[in-house]
């Protein structure tokens, strides 16, 4: 039994094939490609028909046989929120719903699509995690994969594909029965749109897309260099830890070198002041990147925090154990997140949970830390494949 599961939430496409056998589950693939940024953007299709091509050459390079997809989908044009409503009775709840569906969300009737399930109820009131969307932006994500030879089976939300995979891993569906009401705030740092999701008494709460992403690091480089290339390296080479001690210390000019000008020929002084011209550009360019770094890290840190203030808010009995970070990584994101923000910060671990030999034999993975590579969105939504 396997199931396909991908994350549509940017340019940069995640697929994952996973198998269950007996107890195990096992990743049969992996592939995360891109196609081109005017296909999708912040989540978005733009271009159907590019879109439709990447997906036949993904299908076709990486010879995936299951053609039936669960996609997972993110842009700021897909609402979801919790909402109250003073009736408890099943059909009266989606009446309800069915009737002041615009009083909650600001879609057309005849352009709307949505959903809604059950939180919880009180002896007069039901409290509902309810979602909408546009009808033609589902639409077009289903003719897309319709022309690429694949049956989308089911268009779901990534805020509830990471829940899946954290439900996976630390099973919060089985604590529920139990007496764990520990929250944590779950946050997947995208390529294009992020996720930030309270994780109260096992239960999903106050879910949030944003477009603080890794493209927000790269479009702050651009700013100073108009090389996208050059600016994604930058921030894939970038290191938190340059930051955790004092400030800026490590970006100081360096000296320039003494030349002793007796023995150096005239020509030999020129390019030696190039050299240190050069040398001393770089650490000022390396002092401009660390900046920049740090005011995009600071503005994705004060939006976490601006997601667990509003639920504290709502929830003063409970507190917040820790902040649980995937998606995308930037070497010590983590740490510095944690000292600006005063919450353990543990990165989700994926790959101790699955079998993934299959993968390992891919070359191109060959000598990556896989926690880093492997996307929980997709995971999440072949996880929804597998059990239907």
């Amino acid at each position: 039994m396997s199931a396909v599961g991908l994350n549509l939430s940017s340019f940069q496409i995640s697929v994952i094939e996973l198998m269950k056998a007996r107890k195990d589950h096992i990743i049969k693939n992996l592939v995360i490609n891109e196609i081109p940024a005017a296909a999708i953007e912040k989540g978005e299709v733009k271009d159907s028909a590019v879109l439709t091509t990447g997906l036949k050459d993904i299908w076709r390079k990486n010879k995936i046989s299951d053609r039936k997809v669960f996609i997972g989908i993110a842009n700021q044009k897909v609402i979801a929120k919790e909402v109250q409503m003073p009736v408890i009775d099943d059909n009266e709840i989606n009446n309800s719903i069915k009737y002041q569906i615009s009083d909650f969300i600001p879609i057309p009737k005849n352009n709307i699509i949505y959903d809604y399930y059950i939180v919880e109820k009180s002896e007069n009131a039901s409290k509902l995690m309810l979602v909408g969307t546009l009808k033609s932006m589902i639409n077009d994500i289903a003719k897309s994969f319709k022309d690429a030879g694949l049956f989308a089976q089911v268009i779901d939300l990534n805020c509830f594909a990471l829940y899946r995979t954290l439900d996976y891993i630390y099973g919060l569906e089985k604590n529920k029965k139990g007496k764990d009401l520990s929250s944590f705030c779950a946050v997947n740092l995208g390529s294009d749109i992020s996720i930030f999701e309270i994780i109260q008494a096992n239960e999903l709460r106050y879910p949030r897309f944003t477009s603080s992403s890794i493209r927000s690091f790269i479009d702050k480089i651009y700013k100073i260099n108009q090389n996208d290339e050059y600016c994604r390296k930058v921030v894939s080479e970038f290191d938190f830890r340059q930051l955790l001690g004092t400030g800026f210390k490590d970006y100081k000019k360096k000296p320039k070198k003494e030349s002793s000008g007796e023995s150096a020929e005239g020509s030999d002084k020129k390019e030696s002041e190039k050299s240190d011209k050069a040398e001393e550009k770089n650490v000022i360019d390396d002092e401009k990147i660390a900046k920049i770094m740090k005011d995009a890290a600071d503005q994705f840190i004060y939006e976490i925090r601006l997601s667990i203030e509003n639920f504290l808010q709502e929830n003063p009995k409970f507190k917040i154990d820790k902040i649980v970070l995937s998606g995308q990584y930037i070497k010590n994101i983590d740490k510095y997140i944690e000292r600006e923000i005063s919450y353990k910060v543990e990165l989700l671990n994926i790959s101790d949970y699955f079998s993934l030999d299959y993968i390992k034999r891919n070359p191109v993975l060959k000598d990556k830390d896989l926690n880093r590579v492997i996307d929980p969105i997709a995971v999440g939504m072949a996880l929804r494949g597998l059990n239907k």
